[in-house]
């Protein structure tokens, strides 16, 4: 359980969006909850703009990553209108498909979420990974 200040409601919307990225489930399980209008998807290889950048990006990693993990460490939420600012930190584990080498990762990011109208689940319209410190066995 990851400390922190946070609400119940983003704190699903997280863990979900990490459950399904360490599934790695299919690209139109993810999309909902990207924003395809106005996104900045920032890793330190590129930046994603919208669907579209994310399909893609999300088969390099696919193709480049297996026996992904992402264990939620800490989250905290700050509210501000319709917009939900998220702080959070993530343990990224995956194995390199190319020599099979297994690296594990503590990672820093901060995202955006927009809340949207009619109860309909909010979407991501800024996602920031900062920098990947390794995690010693």
């Amino acid at each position: 359980m990851p400390t922190g200040e946070y609400d119940d409601s983003v704190a699903a919307f997280v863990q979900q969006w990490f459950d399904i990225l360490s599934r790695h489930e299919p690209v139109e399980e993810l999309l909902p909850f990207v924003s395809d209008q106005g996104l900045e998807m920032a890793f330190p290889e590129r930046t994603l703009r919208g669907h579209d950048d994310f399909r893609d990006w999300y088969r390099v990693v696919g193709e480049t990553f297996a026996d992904q993990t992402h264990v939620l460490e800490h989250l905290d939420t700050r509210n501000s209108g319709d917009r939900v600012h998220i702080d959070l930190f993530v343990v990224w584990t995956a194995k390199t498909v190319a020599d099979g080498s297994v690296s594990t990762f503590r990672v820093h990011q901060n995202w955006t979420l927009q809340r949207r109208a009619g109860g309909e689940p909010p979407v991501i319209v800024t996602y920031r990974v900062g920098e990947l410190v390794p995690v010693e066995a």
